[in-house]
């Protein structure tokens, strides 16, 4: 079914988000004029993630249900969070190393005097 009072408006673009708001009537598939990329990106439609696809060989598209719903495209590769995770590790890991060091060298230099 159609309707012509059918919306989705752009409300805020970064490099790695994008939220849009739509208003329609009636379910329907909404092409955004965004290139589709397989890996990173994640779709939420009312923050519940939702399954996007490719469509005219390059654009992104999604199944929109009947309503007013807030959407939202997140760049979240599993590369960062990998990353992130091992970068925390490794500054926690620091910092306890730098402890000891500083506890073991304090303890050392009172056990001379």
């Amino acid at each position: 079914q159609k309707d012509a009072n059918s919306a989705i408006k752009l409300i805020s673009a970064k490099s790695n988000y994008l939220h849009y708001q739509s208003a329609n009537k009636y379910s329907g598939v909404a092409v955004f004029s965004e290139i589709y990329y397989k890996n990173g990106w994640n779709a939420y439609i009312d923050g519940v993630l939702t399954p996007h696809f490719k469509v005219n060989y390059t654009f992104r598209a999604m199944q929109i249900p009947a309503g007013d719903h807030k959407i939202i495209f997140k760049f979240e590769p599993q590369v960062i969070k990998t990353g992130s995770t091992i970068s925390l590790i490794s500054f926690v890991l620091l910092l306890l190393f730098l402890g000891f060091g500083i506890y073991f060298e304090t303890k050392k230099g009172f056990d001379a005097k």
